[in-house]
């Protein structure tokens, strides 16, 4: 960081290590959730702030659980969770894409989810005895099968309680 010093010589400037105690630099995002084409704006994010911490805030935010969350800017490659805003060139005003995790169908459960579908959460697998397939899960026995439809079913609930679906939350509660 550069700054200029006003006793120095008009026009010189001189390299000044940055204060700590100055809060970091502010700024905001553009978010695109690519299952559900919507946009979120993501103020107070700054030049240090790791991808991880992000997915945190993301997950609240959006409703989409930390686990399902790729993250891509500008190249489409997802981000690594240890890099930071200034490492992948973030800059402010910029959109980073969030995009759900493909294998299993997570991407179309949590658009249904996040649209309150129930018909579509339905073909999904969220419901005990569900004759949904996956590849994945053509693979689990009985009892496996039964974990993996509860996972799913407490993603839509998770997703579609956030998203104030008061008809989809209704049925995933009582199936």
């Amino acid at each position: 960081m550069f700054w200029f010093n006003p006793s120095s010589k008009r026009g010189n400037t001189h390299k000044v290590a940055p204060n700590s105690s100055l809060p970091p630099r502010l700024f905001s995002i553009k978010l695109h959730l690519a299952e559900t084409s919507e946009t979120f704006q993501l103020p107070g994010c700054y030049s240090d702030l790791t991808v991880l911490k992000l997915k945190h805030h993301l997950e609240l935010l959006t409703g989409i659980p930390l686990h399902f969350q790729r993250l891509q800017y500008l190249d489409e490659v997802d981000l690594p969770d240890e890099s930071t805003f200034k490492y992948n060139d973030i800059v402010p005003g910029g959109a980073i894409t969030i995009r759900v995790w493909r294998q299993d169908g997570w991407g179309l459960l949590v658009a249904a989810a996040a649209g309150g579908d129930i018909t579509q959460l339905l073909r999904l697998g969220v419901t005990k005895g569900s004759t949904c397939s996956t590849p994945n899960s053509q693979l689990l026995g009985a009892e496996e099968k039964n974990k993996w439809i509860a996972h799913r079913a407490f993603v839509a609930l998770y997703i579609a309680s956030h998203r104030g679906h008061i008809a989809a939350v209704e049925f995933l509660l009582e199936n």
